[in-house]
């Protein structure tokens, strides 16, 4: 199913049964962020969705539905908090990866790795 195939309606708030009412979603543009941001919708959940490319972001279903964020990991700041700049969500989906498709990188635990995890750190303050 392509993207201009997909019809995207947002459920009732009363569905999410107590759960997250705003999800912040990274790697929202990515193959698997896509996806998720559109089950989401479908639940009815509030949505912070971030990525890189804004200019992608624009030409997804979706992004008249969320409040899109554009973010670079390697602009990280470890004095920003997060949380407020992301406006206060109840949960994060980190999916969000530099360097794919080249799996066998070291760059993915020397740099990438640490990266995140400070992102997730900062987060969670």
């Amino acid at each position: 199913m392509g993207d201009t195939d997909i019809t995207l309606q947002q459920s009732s708030s009363e569905e999410n049964f107590g759960g997250p009412k705003k999800i912040l979603v990274t790697g929202a543009t990515g193959f698997i962020g896509n996806y998720v941001i559109e089950e989401l919708i479908k639940q009815g959940i509030t949505i912070i969705a971030t990525s890189v490319n804004k200019t992608k972001a624009a030409e997804k279903p979706w992004y008249h539905l969320v409040n899109y964020i554009p973010f670079d990991f390697n602009d990280f700041n470890p004095q920003v908090n997060y949380q407020n700049f992301f406006n206060n969500p109840d949960a994060v989906i980190h999916l969000a990866w530099q360097g794919l498709p080249n799996y066998n990188s070291a760059f993915h635990t020397e740099q990438n790795l640490p990266l995140h995890f400070k992102f997730i750190q900062n987060r969670c303050r």
